[in-house]
């Protein structure tokens, strides 16, 4: 508690002295306009003039003087500014080496941070203008749902007041708080009812999504909530529409279980039969042991088999995929969500669809690098260590990444919570990835790997060997939500940077 005070003090004594500075700059720009009005009357106006006429004049005249003074100020600030980029894109990353330590130069060198505006996608400006060209002239396209929200706004809003920095102060540390301790308010039926219109279209996607990261959600709510979040159900849908989805969606997953089970059937030596019974074996060998103490599984055990039968249904219609070790313990979060059985294969098939590039070893390394970049710029030292000892791969931490931390949860409660949570904020800026030769979206979950790390730190620091970290990354169980509250203060900071 004495923490949180001290930290508010010290806020607060910024937010003051923020506030003392706008105050004076204001008096010192009143201050001047009060001299050139006086200078003006006195050296300009004559007898039955008018004062005021020539005041505006003048203004206007003093105006269009100093706005070249201006522009020539900004033009030697971009110049400058236009250098420096240049001295950090010359600056070529470091490769990791096993063999040897090279010396780690400063951090503003290395890193090499670009804004979505200057990334070879479509820009996300230009798609919302000439989106709206055809609605009314006066609409203003709205960048709220941006993913770099707060770096493309180009008005900035008018500074709060201190009273309003405060209140929003207290707002910030209390909610964080609350939320690494657990204690999260409960969502409640009615809440959830009213973000739907009357034919049960989700109206309010914003507060969907606020509902998804701050609130506590009850079972049969969830199972509700992540059809949405996982586009098993769009938001826009009525219920007529979804009735219509729930029949196609299972007719569809029949056919592809039929599929592969008609192949089987045949009992030939066909390549497609192969594959089939190569996929039953692997999938054979993880599915019993998946979860095996959750009520889900003991309370039924034919829940198991539905389990092996989506896991090999989904594989079978992927091949360019297959079957990845740990996709039985990520499918098992969904059925075990969900309760059902068509709701969970295409919620897990479009979660699985959507990240599928971290299924495989370059795209999983690329993810792992950038979260290598991250941990060196909010902790060097900590990144230091780990190099030191042959870490800084981060391999130690890609099964946390392909299963969503469900491990490192220490109930499977708040691994749902976790994997909820790191899969309802997108991704925000690119950052350049050390010797490669493309850029990575910053996800939550690479901020949470981030923020556990710096949590064990004093730990990760004592240790003396490649071992000993592969041993702590083992018995690591998340027992509170207060890393994942430090990783979304990590997000906000780089959602909201200025560049």
């Amino acid at each position: 508690m004495d923490g949180f005070v001290n930290k508010f003090l010290s806020v607060l004594k910024v937010v003051t002295d923020d506030n003392k500075e706008d105050v004076d700059d204001k008096q010192e720009t009143d201050g001047l306009k009060e001299e050139k009005e006086v200078q003006h009357d006195v050296q300009e106006n004559g007898p039955g003039k008018d004062a005021r006429g020539e005041l505006q004049l003048n203004t206007a005249g003093i105006r269009e003087e100093t706005e070249p003074v201006e522009s020539s100020q900004s033009g030697s600030s971009s110049n400058s500014s236009s250098s420096i980029l240049q001295e950090d894109s010359s600056c070529s990353l470091l490769s990791y080496c096993p063999d040897e330590v090279p010396t780690l130069p400063k951090v503003e060198q290395c890193i090499d941070i670009v804004p979505i505006e200057d990334m070879p996608l479509p820009s996300p400006v230009s798609q919302l203008e000439s989106s709206t060209q055809s609605l009314e002239p006066g609409y203003t396209p709205s960048l709220a749902h941006s993913p770099s929200r707060g770096v493309l706004q180009r008005d900035r809003p008018p500074s709060p007041s201190l009273f309003d920095r405060s209140i929003e102060f207290f707002k910030r540390e209390f909610d964080s708080i609350r939320f690494s301790l657990g204690t999260r308010p409960v969502l409640t039926h009615e809440e959830w009812f009213n973000i739907f219109n009357a034919d049960g279209q989700m109206l309010d996607t914003e507060k969907f999504y606020s509902f998804l990261l701050d609130y506590d959600w009850p079972t049969e709510l969830l199972q509700e909530g992540w059809k949405y979040l996982f586009e098993y159900y769009e938001t826009f849908s009525n219920h007529d529409e979804r009735v219509l989805v729930d029949k196609k969606k299972d007719a569809e997953l029949e056919n592809l279980m039929s599929a592969w089970s008609e192949i089987l059937e045949k009992e030939d030596e066909s390549e497609e039969n192969a594959r089939v019974k190569k996929l039953i074996y692997l999938i054979n060998k993880d599915v019993p042991r998946t979860d095996r103490d959750h009520s889900f599984y003991t309370s039924n055990p034919e829940n198991s088999s539905v389990l092996r039968d989506l896991l090999v249904t989904f594989c079978f219609a992927n091949p360019d995929i297959g079957y990845v070790q740990g996709m039985n313990e990520v499918l098992s979060l969904f059925l075990v969500t969900v309760e059902n059985k068509t709701a969970a294969y295409w919620g897990y098939s479009n979660y699985t669809l959507r990240n599928k590039l971290f299924f495989n070893s370059t795209g999983l390394m690329a993810k792992l690098n950038g979260v290598s970049e991250l941990l060196n710029i909010h902790d060097p030292e900590l990144y230091n260590k780990l190099r030191v000892l042959d870490c800084s791969n981060m391999l130690f931490c890609q099964r946390w990444i392909l299963l969503g931390f469900k491990r490192e949860c220490k109930t499977f409660e708040m691994a749902v919570k976790v994997f909820t949570i790191i899969n309802s904020l997108k991704p925000t800026h690119y950052i350049q990835l050390q010797g490669l030769g493309k850029c990575e979206l910053l996800s939550l979950d690479m901020f949470l790997v981030v923020a556990i790390l710096i949590s064990s730190r004093n730990t990760l620091l004592s240790f003396t060997d490649q071992t000993d970290v592969y041993q702590w990354t083992g018995k690591l169980k998340l027992s509170d939500m207060s890393a994942i509250s430090h990783a979304r203060q990590m997000y906000d900071e780089w959602a909201n940077r200025n560049w």
